[in-house]
Order: C-alpha cells, then structure tokens, then sequence
C-alpha cells in the first residue's frame, strides 16, 4: 500500500486479502472473484484497488467502502499482472494471452490492447515518476519498453536466457530511471538508459 502501513495479498482461494504490517492482523477480506486472484495494484493514493484472476477478469475496488466500484473484462486469459499510472486514471494489465491492456477508470472503457509478446506477459510496470513510459516482461525471454503516448516500442531488451520473470523501474542512485529485471535463468540486470 502506498502509505506504507498496509499489506495486499492475493491467493488462490479466490480472495485478497488486506494486512496491517504493524500489527499484522487483517484488516479486510474481499471475495467477489470466481477463479484464483494472482495479481494486484493499488492506485496511487491508495484508496482503489485492482485486483486480476486466472479468469481474465479484473475487478476495482474502493478500500474506503470495502465495495467493488467495476470490472473489467477483455483478457481471454489468466491476468498475471497490474499496474496503476502514476495519475491514478489509467490501469494496465499483463495476461497470459500474450497483452497487455490499457484501462481508462474514468471511462471505464479499454483503450489500448498491446499485442505485446509472442509468450505470456509476465509482469507490466509504468515508470512511477513521469508514467511516459511502460514497460512489459514475458516468457518469450525479452523486456520491451513502451510509449505511454502512442504505445509505439522504444526498446526491446534481449534480457534473460529463457523467461523474463518480473522487472522494476529503480531510480535510487541514477539520474534517469532505470529498469531492474528478473529472470528464470536465476539472474536479475539493471538496464540504465544511454
């Protein structure tokens, strides 16, 4: 959670879970989907949640009410991954079905599909301090950086030998924003733009 004091989890009994980390007691308990939950996000203020299962089904949340405000649908596969835009507007989401979405939560409507991948997409993250780029891990081994404009490849990255498991923007300690990746061949690199 962006505040810092609260921890979501997801599971495969179809729930998510919300935890006090100073306490460690639950705070909330939230079912509502059919299939197991794997990923999550919250907006950046941390009053709505996103949460995704292996139905392809995503649901938003409002943590002051406890309620489910929408769902979206559109993923013919698993969602394995969330992130929010650094405006808190805008919602991508990385499938098993080889995309990656663009969700407007204002319009509720979505209005990008990137045929990202040629494998799974594993993890998807927009750069939290400008949210001028979006960046897209996969199975198919490669890290591909995206234009938040027009959605157009800036890079792509041959990252790992084999699937490219999750990556980070990281900018503690480089002028630019900088991505971490994580492999399955057992390494992680840091990638610094020239």
């Amino acid at each position: 959670h962006p505040s810092g004091r609260f921890l979501g989890t997801t599971s495969f009994d179809h729930t998510w879970r919300l935890w006090d980390c100073e306490t460690g007691a639950q705070v909330l308990l939230q079912d509502g989907h059919g299939k197991e939950v794997y990923s999550l996000s919250f907006q950046v203020d941390g009053s709505v949640v996103a949460t995704g299962d292996f139905a392809g089904i995503i649901h938003i949340w409002d943590l002051r009410s406890g309620n489910k405000v929408h769902t979206f649908l559109g993923h013919s596969k698993k969602v394995l991954a969330a992130d929010f835009a650094p405006d808190g507007y805008v919602l991508a989401t990385a499938s098993d079905d080889h995309t990656v979405r663009v969700w407007d939560l204002r319009r509720r409507v979505c209005d990008y599909v990137l045929p990202a991948h040629a494998n799974l997409v594993s993890d998807v993250k927009w750069d939290p301090s400008t949210g001028e780029a979006l960046a897209t891990s996969s199975f198919d081994g490669a890290v591909v950086v995206w234009c938040a404009r027009d959605f157009s490849p800036l890079a792509t990255l041959t990252a790992h030998d084999g699937k490219a498991m999750s990556l980070d923007f990281v900018r503690h300690g480089f002028t630019t924003p900088a991505l971490v990746t994580a492999g399955f061949d057992r390494t992680f690199k840091v990638w610094v733009p020239p």
